[in-house]
């Protein structure tokens, strides 16, 4: 469960080989170390971490920071983090038991296993399927429109199942199943609930019989007992402050369970092992691709992801909740495994898959190795680069220091890895400049969120191309002016410049937001959604902010 959230948030002589492969798992650990340290201590991104790395079956635990802020408990491997979406690999190797055992077969319909007065939405004649749940391929939203959020520091908390079926009773799909991967948690957490009731059993017994208990996981839980509370971690926000941990009663599939690194390494050596046992070739079940969209599509699994990078691939995902991060990722064939827990939200999947993709020299690189450009050669950068139509990005330099600033954003330093090639860690983005046969800069590429988005320099005196939007007057962007509080410690400030909105969430930067209506505004760069609701004076009374398949409320002050 997943930044303006964030942001406004894995043989030459058997001698030598043996010799060869320690030296480069010494190197791995310390660059994973010296990269983690960095952004607890230098950047303030993360309170603790647990990391645990499995090579060839044997298992290094890395541990830093604390699990909370008071007591200041250090993290160990017992600490136990909350892995968010993760546990949506667990729902599908629950699943995939009950294939194996005869029980079920993932082509059924989600139907069958319903009560009697619950209708599943279907299209064209097709049927949602328990494998088009586990897939994300069902044409189920991210999340059920009729959620509560009676409590954004918790907002999955007050959604029943009761509610679950209406929603279900009333949704039209929009697409047929299969036609397209949309992340859903409504969708991996109905099958969650599904797999209960075939197993007439809660939830967590059905994980705990099919998948804990199997591989003597024994420090994982949906429902963590009151006996086990002081190993469990504080969660925090982006800028350090605890957090709420989150309740998960009806959608638990998508995201409850709660764990730490001797577990999660065994999990993870379970899913590197070649099916030697029942459980292990219940969890291979899993790794086969059961998407074949083509094209840019990801290749899913049963709620695995498929990543490849030269020389291979390896299978992954994520989680995080309110206050946690967590990672999990492995290749088979080089029989390695990351996982990482994380007790904020900020984030560290750029590790798990440098570790897996062999790139971490590159990202320490990154972090750690920048040069000085002379004023001269940082003066032929400068400039208006055009991103999109009306998203400007102005580059200007003070000496030594090249300054980027997007439109109705703040100025903002960036770092010189190379005389083009510029990064800002807070920011966790890149900008390389393309240069002509005369040495000046033509043009510049941002890399950031996984996106690479050329923005071409504008000549001197030109014009930037009008947005496609809607024009508010004055006064219908004073009506929206104001502080709305998603969370005691999580605000988003609205002001406007030159005719846009600008949000400004705690502790965050400043963002422009294009116009929809007169209520509604979207930010193509962040990917997010606000939508004001007006009273009859027209004023805004709340808003909800639509990212990363999430909505949160946030109530005028």
């Amino acid at each position: 469960m997943k930044k303006l959230i964030t942001k406004i948030g894995v043989a030459i002589c058997a001698l030598l080989v043996l010799n060869s492969h320690l030296v480069l798992a010494s190197t791995d650990t310390d660059a994973i170390k010296a990269l983690i340290e960095h952004k607890i201590m230098v950047e303030k991104k993360a309170v603790g971490v647990a990391i645990a790395i499995i090579e060839n079956d044997k298992v290094k635990y890395l541990n830093f920071g604390i699990s909370d802020q008071q007591s200041k408990h250090l993290i160990t491997s017992d600490t136990i983090f909350e892995i968010g979406s993760i546990s949506k690999t667990f729902t599908s190797s629950a699943l995939a038991s009950m294939v194996e055992e005869g029980k079920v077969k993932l082509t059924d319909p989600v139907q069958k296993y319903l009560p009697k007065n619950v209708k599943m939405p279907t299209r064209n004649g097709k049927e949602i399927t328990l494998v088009s749940l586990a897939n994300h391929t069902s044409g189920l939203p991210p999340l059920p429109s009729n959620m509560p959020f009676s409590d954004p520091l918790d907002p999955y908390a007050d959604f029943t199942i009761d509610m679950m079926y209406v929603f279900l009773n009333g949704y039209k799909l929009t697409r047929d199943v299969g036609e397209k991967i949309e992340y859903s948690n409504l969708a991996v957490g109905l099958l969650g609930h599904v797999l209960g009731l075939i197993d007439h059993k809660t939830y967590q017994q059905v994980i705990s019989d099919r998948v804990l208990k199997p591989l003597l996981m024994s420090n994982t839980f949906v429902d963590l007992p009151d006996s086990e509370m002081q190993r469990f971690s504080d969660g925090h926000t982006a800028s350090l402050q605890k957090s709420k941990h989150w309740q998960l009663p009806t959608l638990a599939g998508a995201g409850a369970i709660k764990s730490n690194t001797n577990d999660m390494a065994l999990y993870a050596k379970a899913n590197l092992k070649a099916s030697s046992t029942s459980i292990e070739k219940v969890i291979s079940l899993t790794h086969k691709q059961t998407t074949k969209l083509g094209g840019n599509s990801p290749k899913v699994g049963l709620a695995w992801f498929k990543a490849d990078y030269k020389g291979g691939s390896y299978l992954w995902h994520n989680g995080g909740t309110g206050g946690f991060r967590s990672f999990i990722g492995f290749d088979q064939t080089k029989n390695r495994a990351i996982v990482i827990l994380e007790n904020t939200v900020n984030g560290m999947d750029e590790i798990g898959n440098a570790f897996l993709a062999g790139t971490l020299a590159k990202l320490k690189s990154d972090t750690f190795d920048v040069i000085a450009v002379s004023e001269q050669k940082l003066e032929r950068l400068n400039g208006r680069y055009e991103l999109m139509p009306g998203f400007i990005m102005t580059v200007t330099n003070q000496g030594q220091q090249l300054f980027i600033q997007a439109t109705g954003q703040q100025n903002i330093a960036v770092t010189a890895k190379s005389e083009i090639e510029f990064v800002n860690l807070a920011a966790r983005a890149k900008i390389t400049f393309e240069l002509n046969d005369k040495g000046q800069a033509v043009s510049l590429t941002l890399h950031q969120g996984g996106n690479d988005k050329k923005a071409i320099k504008l000549t001197a005196g030109a014009k930037a191309t009008q947005r496609s939007q809607v024009t508010l007057t004055k006064l219908q962007l004073d009506n929206l002016l104001g502080e709305f509080k998603l969370t005691p410690t999580f605000s988003i400030t609205t002001t406007h410049s030159d005719g846009h909105l600008i949000i400004q969430a705690t502790g965050q930067q400043k963002i422009s937001f294009d116009a929809r209506s007169n209520s509604e505004f979207f930010n193509p760069v962040v990917q997010a959604k606000i939508v004001f609701e007006l009273g009859s004076n027209g004023k805004a009374i709340s808003l909800i902010l639509f990212q990363g398949g999430q909505e949160l409320k946030g109530v005028r002050q």
